[in-house]
């Protein structure tokens, strides 16, 4: 496995707004909802993202797909097409990966399985606020219980891809990862994660609302 190149962004941040652990009963499930806020700054991310592409954010064919691991699953990637040339601030370029239809909501197979909600992206000001949920079942039926959730690691990173060519055989690739957290990994409870990301231990929590001190900085 190719390993992938990941970057730091000055003045990116994930900030936690809200947030409450809940069942629900119709899916004999557990699970958070969360509120999350991601600041950027819009001149680092464009200098970086030309660094490592250049004229990224002007080409059709360059995609980027956002990594929430955590708050929510993207299964595809988003081509700028008609974007490109006109992303200037943080709402033109987090308009192009909002979308819905572009998130699973679908459950995991297997175990303890699990699913996200679609999430709603709103703009506020120049900052993203992310409203989330995460559920978990057992494949048995059995109920969940609270001792038994794991680590949650809260990712917020930007996948930029490149394409010279549209084509159904060949997909944009990777070409470098950008994200808030720093670039060395830590370990948390066997959960790998980027230093300075933040993360839960939800097998801790009770139901209902969660405390800000729950939201914990890795390393």
């Amino acid at each position: 496995m190719v390993e992938r190149l990941y970057r730091k962004v000055p003045g990116m941040a994930l900030d936690f707004v809200s947030g409450e652990l809940v069942e629900n009963a119709s899916e004999r499930a557990m699970g958070y909802r969360v509120v999350f806020n991601l600041r950027m700054d819009f001149l680092n991310f464009k200098v970086m993202a030309g660094q490592y592409i250049p004229g990224y954010l002007d080409a059709p064919l360059n995609a980027i797909r956002p990594e929430f691991d955590g708050l929510a699953y993207h299964h595809a990637y988003n081509y700028f097409f008609d974007w490109a040339g006109r992303i200037r601030d943080n709402a033109a370029l987090f308009r192009v990966f909002s979308d819905e239809d572009y998130y699973s909501a679908a459950w995991s197979s297997g175990g303890l399985e699990q699913r996200y909600d679609k999430p709603e992206l709103k703009m506020t000001g120049d900052t993203l606020q992310i409203t989330a949920g995460k559920y978990f079942r057992h494949e048995d039926g059995r109920p969940v219980q609270v001792g038994e959730l794991p680590v949650a690691r809260f990712q917020a990173a930007l996948n930029l891809m490149h394409s010279d060519v549209l084509s159904g055989d060949t997909a944009p690739y990777t070409v470098v990862v950008l994200g808030y957290a720093e670039e060395d990994m830590v370990d948390v409870e066997g959960v790998p994660m980027n230093r300075g990301m933040r993360y839960m231990k939800t097998h801790q929590l009770t139901l209902g609302p969660i405390a800000p001190e729950r939201i914990l900085t890795a390393g």
